[in-house]
């Protein structure tokens, strides 16, 4: 509305429109229709609370198209970034420190109850995301749950990697490099798996994007060091926890694998979808009539069908394309920056988006479909 109110040249502007625009537009008509049609159980009420949820990452996609930021606008945006970061390890430093979780005392399971109608779950008295198998306490600082925090982490960790490598200042580059291992330390903290993968996914990204071909090699030494250090160092839980992840002995993985079959199988059944609020755990999803859930890709494709999918999957992957186009484009630090880490996390983001319902995440899904927005305008 502000840039409705504040441009005199409004109507007389001609409008761009790139690949990754009409993805989008696309992509939220199609979703639109499905508002109005006759598929599925869910009540109109609940579509459109569904579809908001599609229809906000539009909009902050769209904002980010719109926004015309000066240099040190974008480099306060990565210190927001930064600051939100060490607060979040900090909280988590406390959480570990009580051995208790910060949600407990903020009436989390309350709220859940009352306003979601979820009631407590896991050993915690929280939901099952706060809980490893083995029973370890699983932190999410002040994210709504272990794996937001998780996810947020790898923005994290790719802001402060890229202000890492641009600082010409060693007492900046020593402090940028403090904020990677604190991006990390929250990351062990919320103990998901899948972003710890991504974080691995964001080094050997970053190496191909800059060409930095040793940091492969580096991320797999890192990899095994990382594993070597579990299996001799580690405790029990952590150890099994692990095992237990690749050989899906645990109820999580092997439900995960369950949650896909169903969803895939409605997918066969029903190419074209069974309706919005029929799959996965945002706002609008009838319980009664859910189907599989703990993958974005296969929730999207069981309520819309496949052609959504293709769709969604294009989108992702033209932002990723273009972003690392503005990123090679850019001049300086700041025209760089946003670029850098969009095309970053949403690469990293693939793995989690693969094990959950990761577009509810609203920090990371909104700030990203930002940055990506913000990108494209850049990719010209």
């Amino acid at each position: 509305m502000s840039w409705l109110l504040y441009r005199k040249n409004v109507f007389t502007t001609p409008i761009r429109l790139q690949a990754t625009d009409y993805l989008f537009i696309v992509l939220l008509a199609y979703a639109l229709l499905y508002v109005f049609l006759p598929i599925g159980g869910v009540s109109f009420l609940n579509k459109l609370l569904y579809y908001k949820n599609i229809l906000m990452l539009g909009l902050m996609y769209f904002l980010g198209r719109l926004m015309v930021l000066e240099s040190y606008q974008v480099m306060s945006i990565l210190k927001i970034i930064m600051t939100v970061t060490v607060l979040a390890f900090i909280l988590n430093l406390f959480e570990k420190s009580i051995d208790t979780h910060f949600q407990t005392f903020i009436g989390y399971a309350n709220l859940n109850q009352d306003i979601n109608g979820i009631d407590p779950a896991g050993v915690h008295g929280l939901t099952y995301t706060f809980g490893a198998e083995s029973g370890a306490k699983r932190f999410a600082a002040f994210f709504e749950n272990p794996l937001g925090l998780a996810s947020a982490m790898l923005m994290s960790f790719s802001a402060a990697f890229f202000l890492f490598l641009n600082s010409k200042s060693k007492t900046k580059r020593y402090q940028y490099g403090v904020l990677v291992l604190i991006s990390v330390g929250s990351l062990l903290f919320a103990y998901s798996r899948s972003s710890l993968m991504g974080l691995f996914l964001i080094i050997f990204f970053i190496a191909i994007i800059l060409g930095y071909y040793r940091l492969i090699l580096y991320g797999f030494l890192m990899v095994v060091l990382f594993f070597a250090s579990i299996f001799i160092f580690a405790g029990d839980d952590l150890r099994y926890f692990v095992i237990d992840t690749f050989s899906l002995a645990d109820s999580s993985s092997l439900g995960h694998v369950v949650e896909w079959l169903e969803g895939i199988e409605s997918i066969i059944s029903n190419p074209l979808g069974i309706g919005l609020g029929t799959s996965g755990n945002a706002g609008g999803v009838n319980e009664e009539l859910k189907v599989g859930g703990e993958n974005q890709f296969i929730i999207f494709g069981v309520q819309l069908g496949v052609p959504f999918l293709i769709l969604y999957v294009s989108l992702i992957f033209s932002s990723i394309y273009y972003s690392i186009k503005a990123y090679k484009l850019g001049n300086t630090i700041s025209e760089r920056a946003i670029p850098f880490v969009a095309a970053t996390f949403k690469f990293a983001f693939l793995l989690p988006l693969m094990t959950a319902n990761a577009e509810t995440y609203l920090y990371v899904a909104y700030l990203s479909w930002w940055m990506v927005g913000y990108s494209i305008k850049k990719s010209k």
